[in-house]
Parts: structure tokens; sequence; C-alpha cells
């Protein structure tokens, strides 16, 4: 079952003068985090479903990249057919590699 993932990956603000990273560069780093991103949430949950419902979970990924401070805030939300599942999704999401 293919992973459901969802990006909302977005540039914020002003660019300042002397910014660390042009709008060419900005976009690639996007595209980057969105593969980075979407690669290692398909290889960790690419056959995980939920053993009672048969659903596999949904991931949305929302980043901001704010021109200002030069820095990236990513949050992830997890949509779950039930409380057990969303449970199981978290532990493997929480561990590495």
């Amino acid at each position: 079952m293919a992973v459901d993932i969802e990006f909302d990956l977005r540039v914020e603000g002003d660019e300042p003068p002397d910014a660390f990273l042009d709008s060419r560069e900005r976009q690639l780093m996007l595209e980057s985090t969105r593969r980075s991103i979407g690669s290692g949430l398909r290889r960790k949950f690419e056959s995980v479903v939920c053993e009672e419902h048969a659903e596999a979970p949904r991931f949305t990924i929302s980043g901001v990249y704010d021109n200002a401070i030069e820095e990236m805030d990513i949050q992830y939300h997890v949509d779950t057919c039930c409380q057990g599942f969303l449970l199981r999704v978290m532990r493997i999401l929480n561990q590495r590699a």
C-alpha cells in the first residue's frame, strides 16, 4: 500500500540583502526536503497498516522557511484510523534509521 504524504512547504518574509540562500537555492532546498522526508517515510511505512482496520497512516508535512531569520520549521501531522494505530505509527516514526 502506498504511503499517503502531502507536503505544504513554503517560504515567507522578505529576502534580506545579504541572504545566505538565493531564491533558486531555497527552492532546491525545499525540493530536497520533500525528497528526503518523503523517501524516509515511504521506507519506514511502506508495509505498515492497521491490523484492525487495514488502513495506512496519512502524513501532512508542513514547513516554513523564514527569510528574515533564514531558518526552516517543519511539522509532521499524522492521521490514522484509530488511537492504537496512531501509537504504533508514532513509535515507528520516532525510531532512528
